[in-house]
């Protein structure tokens, strides 16, 4: 016997119903709609139903008065899905759910960060329990293989590197799985800053998954004294500032630090190149939010100034980013840290150069509570603007 429409549509309905989880005992009935017959033509469901009732694997119910004409519904034992299952050549849903629960079980016991974990334990297990399962078991076999990927990363790769080394194609994690990759991140990270009143970018949020789309530097100025593969290296030396590439901040060790009294992190470039050099003071630049290579590495430097007396300051845009960044920073880097030139006098100082907030960023700002920047957050509100740092330049 040929794969029949109507009995595809019977399995459709089942799989929807509670008795999905291979339940056989008791009667069933499925209700023919203008929409059936419309999508394979009346004229050939009615005989496929007719050959179905032939072979005692269903019975037609007619409409009254139109007996060969118009079919009401048609019923069956459930002993029989599983041959309509082997006649529609498709697996049971039992079997697709239970050999998903297998595989992804298989993966959830290597996992070791726990926004992954907790995606499966909260997302993934529950919809498989309720029969609610991808229906591309290849395409979940993908993911599967990128999130243990990513489980493995402790240090920054390049996006394509990544895709090829645990996807065997370059591009197809961009393509494919970045978008899927990123909402889980939100809502499972605690390492994404994404809440009622900001949302990182994306660019951002893959940052601190390790994956890079070029190569991190962090761009300071200042005397840092650090070893690296055995060399002692003092940026001091440097009157304009330096780069510390990714290689360079995962393997170089912090050594004492007595001359910083102060520590000052600058939003945009612009800014960070045009501020002097100061004796006892680093400065940072924070291109936005620090990558959790960049993190890492200075809060490693913090706990190193701990027994000595340091100043923290971070000096941002006058807008919506700039304090949520400033947030960032207080709560994943520097709990010390202060705002520097983000202040009512400098609000005040530049408004000329003000340019209006967008309407969805004010109404997240009216709900925004920052104690050491609530000046700046109402005078945004009262006048509408926001000031970028260049307007100070």
């Amino acid at each position: 016997m040929e794969k029949m429409k109507l009995l595809d549509f019977i399995i459709e309905q089942y799989e929807r119903s509670s008795k999905w989880d291979n339940e056989t005992s008791g009667n069933a009935s499925f209700r023919i709609e203008e929409k059936h017959y419309k999508i394979i033509g009346k004229s050939a469901l009615i005989e496929e139903a007719k050959e179905l009732e032939n072979s005692d694997l269903l019975k037609i119910r007619w409409v009254k008065g139109y007996y060969n004409i118009d079919i009401e519904k048609v019923e069956y034992p459930l002993s029989n899905m599983a041959y309509f299952y082997q006649i529609s050549k498709r697996k049971p849903k039992y079997i697709a759910v239970a050999e998903q629960k297998d595989m992804v079980m298989k993966y959830y016991l290597t996992f070791k960060k726990p926004w992954i974990r907790s995606y499966i334990e909260s997302e993934v297990l529950p919809k498989l329990e309720k029969g609610d399962y991808e229906k591309k078991p290849e395409k979940m076999e993908q993911l599967y293989q990128c999130l243990s990927g990513l489980d493995r990363l402790e240090s920054p790769i390049f996006k394509r590197v990544f895709s090829k080394r645990y996807l065997n194609n370059s591009k197809v994690f961009e393509k494919e799985l970045q978008k899927k990759i990123i909402g889980i991140a939100r809502k499972y990270g605690d390492f994404v800053e994404d809440t009622m009143d900001y949302s990182m970018e994306d660019s951002d949020v893959l940052n601190q998954l390790y994956i890079e789309e070029y190569s991190q530097e962090l761009n300071i100025k200042g005397k840092l004294r650090i070893k690296v593969e055995g060399s002692l290296i003092d940026t001091g030396c440097f009157p304009y500032g330096t780069v510390l590439n990714s290689q360079t901040i995962k393997n170089a060790i912090i050594l004492d630090n007595p001359q910083i009294t102060k520590i000052l992190t600058i939003e945009n470039k612009a800014n960070f190149t045009a501020e002097p050099m100061e004796e006892g003071t680093l400065i940072i630049f924070s291109h936005g939010y620090f990558s959790p290579l960049e993190r890492n590495f200075l809060k490693e430097l913090a706990d190193n100034l701990s027994g000595q007396p340091v100043t923290y300051l971070h000096s941002g845009d006058l807008d919506f980013g700039g304090i949520c960044i400033f947030r960032y920073i207080k709560k994943q880097i520097f709990p010390q840290v202060k705002p520097y030139r983000m202040d009512k006098d400098i609000f005040n100082k530049y408004k000329s150069f003000g340019e209006p907030i967008e309407e969805v960023k004010l109404e997240k700002l009216k709900k925004m509570e920052e104690p050491m920047l609530q000046e700046l957050i109402n005078l945004i509100i009262k006048t509408g603007l926001v000031i970028e740092q260049e307007a100070y330049l």
